[in-house]
């Protein structure tokens, strides 16, 4: 299984944009990434709409196809930019050419169904949401709309705020009890239906919103909260930079897998992102990889060897660090070792820390 990040695609030469990836899908079983648009030709916007945010002509989705990719999260903030009617264009669209999707429908019943793919006898079933875009965007019993969940943000002055005003405040953020409970009552019937759960995330705090690739808390509390409930897999996207990974109770959190391509994005903005890579053996993750790349502008990223892309594996060992998390650099891509290190016990930090050291090192950082 190959996985990648956000991917808006809106160029005259659409097929451009997934050269690169191509020789990562060639043998891929699965290909997933991250719908960042809504699928439907201008006809379909209301009159009025002047919004410049991602949309995607109905010519171009099947580039995706051709590059292989099968399995698309739609739970995302652009899913209904531009309205509800284009929305359910895209669903329509979507579906008439056979693309497994799942985080967003003609009902809130739909848009909390997994998307359930089957390859060489072994199921896998991905469970999705978002937890940014406009509130409205929420699908209801009635309506379409995405698989929306709420968090609640509140902001404590620091201890010492008269010692030094203007200090910045601690922020918290709390998950909807109601939407946990309806994500954990999804992941678990998902689980009774496939060998392998995996929870797609549309999380975190972007650029645009002045984010610098911070967790935010709930995107921990509801990754572990994914496991929990019988999640294999827990990848997220939207912050359109790396963030760290976790394994917790053996199992692999990847907080975000960054941008593939983004259109919307123009002049000489560079940023990182990597490409995961799941083998898949008797229903279980066997192997978790990355392959790092930068991305120049809106894309698409060069993929490098972990050596040449020195800077990029080492942001990502070192964010997740505090995690314990351990990597095994390769000539072609990183592995992440399967086990849970507790990051509090000081022979695991240790470990952590000379991994991340030899690598240092060793790419002459």
């Amino acid at each position: 299984m190959v996985m990648i990040g956000d991917a808006y695609i809106q160029r005259s030469d659409p097929d451009s944009a997934f050269e690169p990836v191509l020789p990562f899908l060639a043998n891929a079983d699965i290909a997933f990434c991250n719908l960042e648009t809504v699928v439907a030709d201008r006809k379909y916007l209301d009159p009025d709409d002047r919004d410049t945010r991602p949309r995607t002509d109905e010519s171009v989705l099947p580039a995706y196809l051709r590059a292989g990719f099968n399995v698309m999260n739609i739970a995302n903030n652009p899913g209904m930019y531009h309205g509800l009617r284009a929305f359910l264009r895209s669903l329509d669209v979507l579906d008439a050419a056979g693309v497994l999707y799942a985080g967003g429908g003609r009902n809130l019943a739909e848009a909390r169904r997994p998307a359930i793919i089957e390859k060489k006898g072994t199921r896998v079933a991905f469970v999705c949401r978002t937890a940014v875009g406009l509130v409205s965007a929420a699908a209801t019993p009635e309506r379409g709309g995405v698989a929306r969940f709420r968090v609640f943000t509140a902001y404590e002055a620091p201890a010492r705020i008269a010692d030094v005003p203007g200090s910045p405040p601690l922020i918290h953020t709390i998950p909807d009890p109601q939407d946990k409970a309806a994500l954990e009552d999804d992941i678990r019937a998902a689980k009774k239906q496939a060998d392998l759960v995996i929870a797609s995330w549309h999380w975190g705090v972007s650029p645009h919103s002045r984010g610098i690739g911070d967790l935010a808390a709930y995107q921990v509390e509801m990754g572990r909260a994914s496991i929990d409930a019988g999640a294999d897999l827990v990848v997220g996207h939207h912050s359109h930079v790396p963030q760290p990974i976790e394994v917790y109770k053996g199992k692999p959190i990847v907080y975000s897998l960054a941008n593939y391509v983004h259109d919307m994005f123009e002049g000489e903005r560079k940023l990182s992102t990597i490409l995961l890579r799941c083998l898949i053996r008797d229903g279980k993750i066997v192997r978790l990889s990355f392959v790092p790349g930068l991305v120049d502008g809106s894309g698409p990223p060069r993929f490098l060897k972990p050596r040449e892309a020195a800077r990029v594996v080492n942001h990502v060992v070192e964010i997740s660090e505090p995690f314990g998390t351990r990597f095994e650099v390769g000539e072609d891509e990183v592995s992440v070792r399967l086990e849970t290190i507790d990051p509090l016990n000081p022979l695991a930090e240790n470990a952590v820390s000379r991994s991340a050291f030899h690598w240092r090192r060793a790419s002459g950082l």
